[in-house]
């Protein structure tokens, strides 16, 4: 009888270990799960930023644009002038 209540503290520190382990697997999983949702979603963000970068880059030259249009109608002017117009 006393080598029965000698094991019931050990089988109670086996028991109690074994849910601390899989309490933390199960921490564990949901913290994996967790980045590769994060991953997934900072994935889309950097794809939907370089097709952003890619369509807005005609902007840049918007600029230069206003430049030429700007020295087409002087030049329309100055024919219209010359021309007597």
């Amino acid at each position: 009888m006393v080598a029965a209540a000698d094991l019931t503290g050990w089988l109670v520190g086996y028991v109690l270990g074994a849910a601390v382990v899989l309490a933390v697997a199960a921490l564990l999983v949901l913290i994996i799960r967790a980045a590769h949702g994060i991953a997934d979603v900072a994935e889309d963000a950097t794809r939907l930023l370089a097709e952003t970068q890619e369509r807005t880059e005609v902007l840049w030259q918007l600029g230069t644009t206003n430049q030429v249009l700007t020295d087409l109608r002087d030049g329309a002017v100055q024919a219209r002038t010359a021309l007597g117009g």
